[in-house]
């Protein structure tokens, strides 16, 4: 089955938070583990999904039925910034990331250039 990519709901808050657990703490090894335990606290927390909800384009990436992805790109920025694109490791390399950087570009509005901010030192962020 291909991987489906649709606009997240406050039904996929956990599987949201789940792919953030799964991700976060192997994307920022490099950066130690108060920044990891911090980052998943605040950006991971149920409050910060629920209202990123509101702030972001938040995509999903399904595969039989279950959440394998997440990106989102703000709406109150020009140019649309895209601030979360994660796939857990064991689903890395298998194009889940880039059909889903895909639909938050494709999403924008004709014409608009996006831009993808990362924390320094997340060098497989600017390679992708």
């Amino acid at each position: 089955m291909a991987v489906q990519i649709r606009e997240a709901t406050e039904g996929d808050v956990e599987a949201i938070r789940q792919v953030g657990r799964q991700a976060w703490p192997a994307t920022y090894s490099f950066a130690g583990e108060d920044y990891i335990t911090h980052g998943l606290e605040t950006w991971w927390s149920t409050h910060a999904i629920c209202s990123s909800l509101a702030l972001t384009l938040n995509l999903v990436a399904e595969l039989d039925g279950r959440v394998v992805g997440m990106g989102n790109r703000d709406l109150r920025r020009s140019p649309a910034t895209i601030w979360k694109l994660y796939v857990p490791p064991g689903r890395q390399a298998a194009g889940i990331g880039s059909t889903l950087l895909d639909g938050l570009v494709t999403r924008a509005p004709d014409g608009e250039r996006v831009t993808l901010e990362y924390a320094d030192g997340n060098d497989r962020a600017g390679g992708f």
